[in-house]
């Protein structure tokens, strides 16, 4: 397993080495694919691995992977390789709109290797170094297209984002510093560590220091009332960007969040961890639902949608038990291809039209059938609806709840995704669907046509939301149930 690791890890730093040495000619591109296709490749291969669901450590105490790391892990790397292939045909002259090609595969395959290393690292501290790397890096890719907006939501995000993730760093120490009575004032605060030694960990510690990485991380995960760096980051950035921001870097952060929980869990008890997952869940599927009724920006619109999908996932873990857990896992690994799918249709949407207002889009499905197809069936697999892998997990979250007799919430949940729903799936519906002339001086661009990969990457998106919808294999179905036992699984 650890050779395996090390070439995960290995080919995005080479591939970013490459690219800054190539520049931003066509084998910068091809080279980043090759890397970002071998990291998924080997991250398969490490995940399925049998005795990596149950816990295991590579490289002495350098790396840990059990179920919860598995789960973001495949997360993650489907989501670099396919943005890495989209990118390929996004950065074609006359395609996107990306102005820093110099450094944008560089720096989006340190991107990719920041968010691989979080799920696998076992020291928490490198846990945070590794998620801070992932603001660094992303906040740049943000401002690539160099415009004054995005300029400005790349330092919104920067800053909102790094003192959060300080707050993050203090909920680390003082978890470490609730193990010193029992581990001494030098042990190193790894997952295992902290874990086997929980029961003796001081109570009123870990639960204050749970409460700063909830607050702290979840800046990052985009929580309510943490979320305010979100949309604009979200909306601003190049839509391949976009797509790695909501697909993988919200699940990164989102798992330093749930690492944390699980040692806090095993100290103090499933319910502190569940309360405060339910409240700040909640909070962030309610102000979503509400906001995505008002946007007609389109891609600001998906960013509301994935505030809205942390909060899903938050809320089936807070509900807890091992149904509602399994539907929070799936709906991560559903949720990062779905809007991937999602972004990179808003990315043809934008090169052909050159507006984010969705009221100046229409006709999309005469102008450009490929696109329009894409566009209408990513906003039906991001807002739940069948046969698409959201609705299967959004109907086990719900299944928990029930069988937990937490009624109300789930009520709430179904109450609440069928006004995203609502919200969502009509602007799209307009912009695909409605005639072109009801814009005057239609600005669609008949000229363009989608680059072979762009294509790939976003069927490839397509067939993982569609076919976990459908049937979920043996090797994945046992890895996200090991996924529920570490947290979210226990009443």
């Amino acid at each position: 397993m650890a050779a395996w690791l090390l070439i995960m890890l290995a080919l995005p730093l080479a591939a970013a080495a490459a690219g800054a040495v190539v520049g931003d000619r066509p084998a910068a591109g091809r080279l980043s694919v090759a890397a970002a296709t071998g990291s998924f490749a080997a991250a398969l291969v490490v995940v399925f691995a049998d005795d990596v669901i149950r816990g295991r450590h590579a490289l002495g105490n350098t790396f840990f992977l059990d179920g919860l790391s598995g789960v973001f892990l495949i997360a993650v790397a489907f989501v670099y390789a396919v943005v890495a292939a989209y990118s390929v045909g996004y950065l074609h002259p006359g395609i996107g709109h990306i102005r820093l090609r110099r450094w944008y595969w560089p720096l989006l395959n340190v991107f990719g290797f920041a968010l691989l290393a979080t799920p696998v690292v076992a020291n928490l501290g490198v846990l945070w170094v590794a998620v801070e790397l992932t603001t660094v890096v992303s906040a740049l890719l943000v401002t690539a297209e160099g415009s004054d907006e995005s300029l400005e939501a790349g330092w919104k995000y920067i800053v909102i984002g790094s003192a959060g993730l300080a707050i993050g760093l203090l909920g680390i120490v003082l978890i470490y510093a609730a193990g010193v009575p029992s581990l001494g004032d030098s042990y190193t605060p790894t997952y295992t560590t902290l874990a086997h030694t929980a029961p003796n960990l001081n109570g009123p510690l870990v639960r204050a220091g749970f409460a700063f990485v909830l607050v702290g991380f979840g800046t990052k995960v985009g929580l309510v009332p943490m979320h305010a760096w979100l949309p604009d980051a979200h909306s601003e950035g190049p839509s391949p960007v976009s797509a790695m921001l909501s697909g993988a870097l919200l699940a990164a952060a989102l798992y330093a969040v749930l690492r944390l929980g699980a040692v806090t869990q095993r100290a103090v008890g499933p319910t502190y961890v569940h309360v405060l997952l339910l409240v700040f869940g909640g909070l962030s599927l309610l102000l979503a639902a509400l906001f995505v009724l008002r946007q007609n920006n389109y891609k600001r619109l998906l960013a509301y949608s994935s505030i809205e999908h942390m909060g899903i996932v938050s809320l089936g873990l807070g509900i807890g038990g091992p149904i509602a857990a399994y539907g929070a896992f799936l709906h991560v690994i559903v949720h990062a291809a779905g809007k991937t799918l999602a972004f990179f249709g808003a990315g043809g949407l934008l090169s052909r039209y050159e507006t984010r207002d969705a009221d100046e889009v229409r006709g999309v499905i005469r102008l450009a059938p490929f696109t329009g197809i894409m566009v209408l069936l990513g906003a039906l697999a991001i807002t739940g609806m069948p046969p698409f892998g959201l609705f299967r997990s959004e109907l086990l979250i719900v299944t928990g709840g029930f069988s937990h007799s937490r009624y109300a919430l789930a009520g709430l949940l179904v109450l609440l995704v069928n006004v995203a729903f609502v919200g969502v799936y009509q602007v799209f519906h307009r912009m695909v669907v409605s005639p072109v002339h009801d814009i005057p001086g239609n600005r669609a661009r008949l000229s363009r046509r989608e680059q072979p990969l762009m294509a790939v990457a976003m069927l490839a998106s397509l067939a993982v939301v569609l076919v976990l919808g459908l049937w979920i294999p043996s090797p994945l179905n046992r890895l996200l149930h090991a996924a529920a036992t570490v947290i979210g699984g226990r009443v």
